[in-house]
């Protein structure tokens, strides 16, 4: 079967769909179920910093020294979200402003001293939507506005916030909120539609289709630094994937848990993965715990194995609980 896509005039006619390929499993586990265990530190070394929240206190851990601190403190009431550039050094803040009811406001930050280094208003084309939050492509160029479910779709800013390119549509059918998408690091795009995992290339005239998603319960999309790898949940676990479809496999396992996301290293090698995930959408007290496995295709049983590492900061006797944004940074 093949299948025929077009954005605009542009049409690509793509190779038919891989099937999907199942993962084998190594057998190994942790003990470690979320309530603490022994601390890693001084025991392994993990490059770059892994940032985290539970409250609107953001937090940052050396991940060579396991020391952690604060890194900044938000307004839960006006902030939409927060993100890092892949370098780590530039934080984008969405937020509403008090009194306005059509637009978000963004601001890029520099991480290392706090200076406001840019900050501009985004209004839709189309509906009231304050609720926007943006992602800073892999060259810190442009800024990536998710699906809203309105008829805005995909929306790509420059630093500016002038609008460069809007994606609105598929064939002619609009996107859902539960659509995402996510940089590569050529500045294309991975993406999320009806069930399809596509990817759009600059200068994101025509599309291509990655592989059918025949799942009823799955996203959360994550990519490696070299854009070569990416990490979603299917169900209640995290899978690993080509970026270009191919090697489905299945790196986590746990008895009565589920996971919600794995975010890579900035080397590629390892895994930050939300484990024991508590969903509780009414309350906004959805939460999971931090742990770390290789991110080598093999699967991890994160009640049982010890090659998985708990994330237990230095000076602390517990597993690190978070819930919102999640990074790992150089």
């Amino acid at each position: 079967m093949e299948k025929v896509f077009n954005v605009g005039r542009v049409l690509l006619i793509t190779i038919p769909f891989l099937l999907l390929a199942c993962a084998k499993s190594d057998g190994y586990g942790d003990d470690n179920d979320g309530d603490g265990g022994t601390p890693p530190p001084g025991t392994v070394q993990l490059p770059g910093h892994i940032y985290h929240q539970y409250t609107s206190e953001v937090n940052r851990i050396n991940m060579q020294t396991w020391e952690e601190s604060v890194l900044f403190e938000y307004n839960a009431y006006s902030t939409v979200s927060w993100g890092l550039s892949r370098d780590g050094k530039t934080r984008i803040i969405t937020s509403r402003e008090s009194g306005t009811y059509d637009r978000t406001r963004f601001t890029l930050v520099n991480v290392e001293d706090n200076t406001v280094m840019n900050y501009f208003d985004y209004v839709p084309l189309y509906s009231d939507n304050t609720r926007n939050h943006g992602e800073i492509s892999f060259d810190n160029t442009l800024i990536l506005i998710q699906p809203d479910g309105s008829d805005n779709g995909i929306v790509i800013l420059d630093i500016d916030g002038e609008v460069k390119h809007q994606m609105p549509a598929v064939n002619g059918e609009g996107f859902s909120s539960d659509d995402e998408a996510v940089w590569l690091p050529d500045n294309a795009i991975l993406f999320t539609f009806n069930q399809i995992l596509l990817r759009t290339d600059p200068p994101y005239t025509s599309i291509t289709p990655i592989r059918e998603m025949n799942y009823e319960n799955w996203g959360n999309i994550r990519v490696s630094p070299d854009g070569k790898k990416m990490t979603f949940y299917i169900g209640r676990h995290m899978f690993m994937m080509d970026t270009d479809g191919e090697n489905l496999v299945q790196v986590t396992d746990s008895k009565e848990n589920e996971e919600i996301f794995a975010e890579f290293s900035p080397d590629g090698k390892y895994l930050l993965i939300g484990a024991d995930y508590f969903h509780a959408p009414n309350s906004g007290n959805s939460h999971w715990f931090l742990k770390i496995i290789p991110a080598d295709g093999k699967k991890y049983d994160l009640d049982n194995d010890p090659a998985v590492i708990p994330v237990i900061p230095k000076g602390k006797s517990s597993i690190v609980r978070a819930n919102r944004v999640t990074l790992w940074r150089p």
